[in-house]
């Protein structure tokens, strides 16, 4: 799963995706880290009424997209085979329910989204392999059309890294999506920032570093993405990986019912997962970020602290909003790599980010991985990083206080009280909140 200039390479094919899709991030869920292969037709039907009973739905997360899992084989004319045991109707029924199913208020707006590697192989667990698109991408391309997705992960298992060769595949497949005439969101997992640089050209989103399992693995998905701010754009944008929840209702199968998977089968997922404040502080990240917010939790089972952590309007409004020109993601403004050590619980760093947003607005995030609460502070020079200056005030708002939290006068410098072990707090600033 482990999913604009580095470096100057020209590709065989230069037209873009041009699918007019993703102008804003996308929303949904994402089975992988919710049920890593073990995913079903009956989990992916329960997680789409979850996010329509929750009303998530009705807020903006409208693609399920079914992970790795689903494809067993190739027939001997090379055509995808379904799992006929996890996916009893197969996967243009499913699609075809998805589709089916009304948001209230909102109507029939559900998303549904597949997956394949660009590979010879899928990237497997102990429990599943499957067969890659590699010599079958035209072929794959209108078998999945046909069954109806809107959205496309295109993993990187089994396949070159040269960047020229993944740049090719990656071009292979946009451009067997683009002959089928269907738009379909297209997702590259390649988990490295060289992807950004050309992004945009064949894609709508790219994956930027290895997957982010745990709050250890995510600080570093930060990290790389601090320095790929100027790539993401409306339809193009630097994926830092899910949003991941606890593991409740996900890796409690021994315990659960409900739950998808026992983590002692799959050794890969034993370190999976974080705490809810760790989670609150990843959504901050990815919407300020301007990430794809795609759940990887069956919603139903999580606790309220949690849906109201993935149903924050406020932070909705910032992740899907920019000011006029871009930046379209934020950028980091006070504070350098930060550290995390899943083991022990103990980190290093905090980092201050702003997202400038509509009407001179803008976003901020305090972030603390240090071992206890911590001062952070962003200047004036840190503001002037964002090139906020001038004589403006700004009226203050705690998004996850849900408070006011007074007026920022120039010369303007701010100071945030953040939890540690991966806290966070964020602040909206409007000139006409004052």
């Amino acid at each position: 799963m482990n999913s604009i200039y580095f470096v100057l390479v020209f590709l065989p094919v230069v037209a873009g995706l041009d699918n007019g899709l993703g102008l804003t991030p996308p929303m949904g869920y994402s089975s992988w880290n919710d049920c890593a292969s073990e995913i079903t037709e009956e989990r992916i039907k329960n997680v789409t009424k979850h996010m329509i009973d929750t009303g998530l739905a009705a807020k903006g997360y409208v693609h399920i997209n079914v992970d790795e899992g689903w494809l067993k084989d190739r027939d001997s004319d090379g055509n995808i085979v379904e799992d006929r045991v996890k996916f009893p109707s197969g996967m243009k029924a499913l699609g075809e329910w998805i589709h089916s199913q009304e948001v209230p208020g909102k109507g029939k707006v559900m998303k549904y989204g597949l997956y394949t590697c660009r590979g010879t192989c899928q990237c497997g667990t102990q429990l599943y392999s499957g067969p890659g698109s590699a010599g079958h991408v035209e072929q794959d391309a209108k078998w999945l059309v046909n069954a109806g997705m809107d959205y496309l992960k295109e993993d990187s298992c089994c396949g070159s890294q040269v960047h020229e060769v993944a740049f090719g595949n990656y071009g292979d497949m946009r451009d067997a999506l683009n002959r089928t005439g269907r738009p379909v969101y297209f997702s590259l997992c390649g988990w490295n920032t060289w992807y950004a640089p050309v992004g945009n050209s064949l894609g709508n989103s790219w994956r930027i570093a290895g997957d982010g399992q745990n709050w250890e693995k995510l600080t570093n998905c930060v990290n790389q993405n601090a320095a790929l701010t100027r790539y993401a754009r409306p339809g193009a944008w630097n994926d830092p990986d899910l949003l991941i929840g606890t593991g409740v209702g996900s890796n409690d199968r021994r315990t659960n019912p409900r739950g998808c998977f026992d983590p002692t089968t799959m050794k890969q997922t034993q370190h999976w997962y974080q705490t809810e404040q760790q989670s609150r502080t990843q959504f901050s990240m990815w919407a300020i970020m301007s990430a794809p917010l795609l759940i990887s939790a069956d919603v139903g089972q999580v606790s309220p602290y949690q849906l109201d952590t993935w149903g924050n309007t406020e932070m909705i409004e910032i992740s899907q909003t920019f000011r006029a020109g871009g930046p379209y993601q934020g950028m980091r403004v006070a504070g350098g790599d930060m550290l995390f050590n899943q083991s022990t619980n103990v980190g290093v760093g905090t980092n201050v980010w702003i997202k400038l947003l509509p009407d001179k607005s803008f976003a901020m995030a305090f972030v603390n991985n240090e071992g206890s609460t911590a001062q952070v502070t962003c200047d004036t020079a840190c503001f002037a990083n964002a090139t906020i200056v001038g004589t403006t005030a700004y009226g203050c708002r705690d998004v996850w206080g849900k408070t006011n939290c007074g007026t920022l006068h120039p010369p303007y410098s701010i100071t945030a009280t953040v939890p540690g072990h991966g806290g966070v707090v964020v602040y909206r600033l409007d000139p006409d909140r004052v």
